[in-house]
C-alpha cells in the first residue's frame, strides 16, 4: 500500500510529488512507464514549467519502478562541459545509492578507478562521499565509461533521466553527442529518458540524419493538463482540507497562465496558504495573490533585465505585450513597439531564444514560457491581470 502523506499545503511545488497530490497525467504516465519497462529510450519534450520533471519523478515512484529499478535524475541546464555532466551524474548516483546501503555504494565507488583517491568519508554518517570537483575529473570520457559500465553491471536495471538534454549541443567539446550516443547504444541494462524544452534544438538532435542520436528514441510531447481536470483536482484538494474554492476562479487562473503547471501550482499554493477561514477562494483573491508574487519577484526580474542589452529588453517586452508574436522583423511589428533595425531584432531574438526567455513554435510564433515574468513586464503598460485574461480568451 502506498504511503499516505499530509502537508500543511497540498499544492506542492517540488517535482517529487506524492501520488495523492499529483494531478492527472494518467495517459502520459502509462505511456512513459510502458516505454521504460520495455527498454525504450525516450525523448520527452515540453515547454519549461509544464511538468516534465514531475511526471518523471511520478513514474520513478511507481511501485513497478521503485521496487525493481535504480532510477537517477540529473538536470544539466547549468552545465557547459562533459566534465560537469560527469560530475552531476556521479553525484546523483552516489546520492541515490547511499540510501540503499553501503554495499551498492561501495560497488559504484570502486568502479571509478580514475577518481578513487579523491573520495572522503562523511563524518556524520561514516559513508563515503562523492566530493569530486571539476578539476579532479582529468579524463571525463574514461570516468563516463566507468560510470556507464557500473550501470550495466548493477544488480538491478537502471533508468537515467537527463533533463534539459539540449544543453549537450552547446558544450565546449563539439563531440559530446557522439561520445554519449556511442556508449548509450551499447547499453542493455540501462534505459535513458532525455527531456528538454527547446523543441527546435531537440528536433535537430534526434531528427537529423547527420546527428548521432538520429531516430534512436521514442518521442513523447507533454502539453498542459486539461482545464476541467485541474479544476476538479484543485477543488478536491481545498475540500479535503475544509476550504472552499470557486470553480470559475480556477478556470480563470488556468486561462491567465495558459495551463502552465508550475504557475497554476504556485498561485494555488499561495492562495491556499493565505485564505482566511470561512472565506471562499474566488478569482479576485487568486489574482491578488498573483499580484503579490509579482511584486515580491521585482528585484529578481530587475536583475534579469539588467543582464540583457537594450535591444533584448525591448524585444522581450514587445513579445510579452503581444502574448504571442508573429513576424517580429516586419515593419509593422518593429514600428508598433519602437524596436531598432531588423538586424538588431534578429540578433536579440537569437540571444533570447538561447537563454530560453522566449520560445518559437512550429508556426513561428514567439512567446514566453515564464508567465509570471510576462505578467510583470506588461504591468507598467496598464495591462492588469483581468485585461490579460480577457486577451487570452480571445
Amino acid at each position: 500500500m502506498a504511503t499516505k502523506h499530509h502537508y500543511l499545503n497540498p499544492f506542492i511545488l517540488s517535482p517529487d510529488i506524492p501520488d495523492e497530490y499529483f494531478c492527472d497525467r494518467k495517459a502520459e504516465t502509462e505511456t512513459l512507464l510502458r516505454y521504460v519497462m520495455n527498454g525504450n529510450n525516450i525523448l520527452l519534450i515540453s515547454p519549461r514549467r509544464m511538468g516534465k520533471s514531475g511526471i518523471i519523478h511520478h513514474v520513478f515512484n511507481r511501485h513497478e519502478v521503485k521496487d525493481k529499478y535504480y532510477s537517477f535524475f540529473i538536470d544539466i541546464y547549468e552545465t557547459s562541459s562533459l566534465e560537469e555532466f560527469v560530475q552531476k551524474l556521479g553525484q546523483e548516483i552516489v546520492g541515490k545509492l547511499s540510501k540503499k546501503g553501503l554495499n551498492p555504494l561501495m560497488a559504484f565507488l570502486k568502479s571509478l578507478t580514475g577518481l578513487r583517491g579523491v573520495f572522503s568519508l562523511n563524518p556524520s554518517t561514516g559513508m563515503p562521499s562523492f566530493s569530486v570537483g571539476i578539476g579532479d575529473i582529468t579524463q571525463p570520457e574514461l570516468t563516463l565509461n566507468e560510470i556507464f559500465s557500473y550501470l550495466e553491471s548493477a544488480d538491478k536495471p537502471c533508468i537515467v533521466a537527463i533533463d534539459e538534454f539540449q544543453k549537450v549541443a552547446d558544450y565546449e567539446q563539439n563531440n559530446v553527442e557522439a561520445i554519449l550516443r556511442s556508449k548509450i547504444q551499447m547499453m542493455h541494462n540501462t534505459t535513458f529518458i532525455f527531456s528538454g524544452s527547446e523543441r527546435s534544438v531537440l528536433a535537430q538532435m534526434f531528427g537529423s540524419a547527420a546527428r548521432p542520436f538520429y531516430q534512436s528514441v521514442s518521442t513523447m510531447s507533454l502539453g498542459p493538463i486539461e482545464c476541467a481536470e485541474y479544476t476538479r483536482f484543485a477543488i478536491n484538494l481545498f475540500d479535503s482540507y475544509g476550504k472552499q474554492l470557486n470553480e470559475e476562479a480556477v478556470e480563470s487562473l488556468y486561462n491567465l497562465v495558459q495551463g502552465y503547471t508550475y504557475y497554476l501550482q504556485r498561485a494555488m499554493n499561495e492562495s491556499f496558504s493565505l485564505l482566511p477561514s470561512e472565506t471562499v477562494c474566488d478569482r479576485s483573491f487568486i489574482f491578488e495573490r498573483i499580484d503579490g508574487i509579482l511584486t515580491s519577484n521585482t528585484d529578481t526580474y530587475k536583475e534579469l533585465l539588467s543582464s540583457l542589452t537594450a535591444n533584448q529588453r525591448a524585444l522581450l517586452t514587445a513579445i510579452a505585450l503581444e502574448g504571442k508574436a508573429m513576424n517580429i522583423t516586419s515593419v509593422e511589428f518593429v514600428k508598433r513597439h519602437g524596436l531598432g533595425a531588423v538586424s538588431s531584432v534578429q540578433t536579440a531574438a537569437r540571444s533570447l531564444l538561447k537563454r530560453q526567455l522566449i520560445t518559437r513554435d512550429s508556426e513561428k510564433q514567439y512567446y514566453m514560457d515564464d508567465k509570471f515574468l510576462e505578467l510583470w513586464l506588461i504591468r507598467p503598460y496598464g495591462i492588469s491581470l483581468e485585461i490579460r485574461l480577457a486577451q487570452n480568451k480571445q
